[in-house]
């Protein structure tokens, strides 16, 4: 659910009316509705997505994630994806909503600091959904699957922060709660998110705008490993600082996320606490 205020109402654009004036010397003004009458226009429509031709982005993203096991072990794992996409979002401007295709171009995948081979298959693996002119996104569907397919639809939903309903301006607020399915280390998961995001006063402009955003999130899922169920938890915050440009394409963008989880083996009644940490950015490919 979007929840959103504006910080600066919408300037007034009057009409000047012709033919005789009053007897102070003012011009009569039109009743309302009537030719001729007073106008309201927003002095900065507010920036929404809209159709934008294929442009080809960079997304890396970096985990480094600690696995307390029971009895004081310690293990460190790294994980380390840069992932080269072409994004189109179609269709006609002043939509409901837009077909978005998303392809990718390569992706190079590391487990502590060795190659993932499977990564070079991702190639050309192509993602579609609709996305509403506020950034709500429908669930992405791949058309080849696998756990690197499954896990990279969950970074690409950051391609597209959501937006007041009537558009966003310098200075507004807004929050956003939603929730959706997706693949989060090795586990298929439900993810609740809460996002409160600032626009920026003074870092906007006719062709971008600055967004701020700060937010906390919950998974929980299951899946099968040696004939075992395993079960999975965890919370966490992120932030992201991003620059959108006037058809809502990304310009810049880098963040962070922290987290707590917990994978539990219900079988033996074992529990893992994992300490994560990330970091990411998104930039457009000059040339492309």
């Amino acid at each position: 659910m979007i929840r959103w205020h504006a910080a600066v109402a919408a300037a007034l654009l009057a009409g000047c009316a012709g033919g005789s004036t009053t007897n102070d010397g003012t011009a009569p003004q039109p009743e309302p509705g009537k030719p001729g009458a007073p106008t309201t226009t927003p002095a900065n429509p507010g920036l929404t997505y809209r159709p934008a031709p294929a442009a080809a982005y960079r997304l890396e993203r970096h985990d480094s994630l600690e696995l307390q096991y029971p009895g004081g072990a310690v293990q460190q794992q790294v994980r380390d994806r840069i992932a080269f996409v072409h994004v189109t979002v179609g269709g006609t401007d002043g939509a409901t909503s837009y077909p978005v295709t998303i392809v990718v171009d390569s992706l190079q995948a590391w487990e502590n600091g060795q190659p993932v081979d499977s990564a070079g298959a991702m190639r050309g693996t192509r993602f579609t959904a609709m996305l509403n002119p506020d950034g709500q996104l429908s669930p992405l569907q791949a058309d080849r699957g696998g756990t690197l397919s499954d896990e990279l639809i969950g970074r690409l939903r950051a391609l597209f922060p959501r937006l007041p309903p009537n558009g966003v301006r310098e200075g507004m607020e807004w929050s956003d709660s939603s929730e959706y399915k997706l693949v989060a280390d090795a586990f298929p998961v439900t993810e609740k998110q809460t996002t409160t995001y600032h626009a920026a006063e003074g870092a906007g402009s006719k062709s971008r705008i600055t967004l701020e955003s700060t937010g906390t999130y919950t998974r929980a899922g299951t899946r099968q490993q040696a004939d075992q169920s395993l079960e999975m938890t965890a919370t966490g915050t992120r932030h992201w600082v991003l620059q959108l440009g006037s058809d809502g394409s990304i310009i810049s963008a880098q963040g962070n996320d922290n987290g707590d989880m917990t994978i539990t083996v219900p079988s033996v009644g074992q529990t893992v606490p994992v300490k994560q940490t990330g970091s990411y950015t998104i930039a457009p490919v000059a040339g492309s």
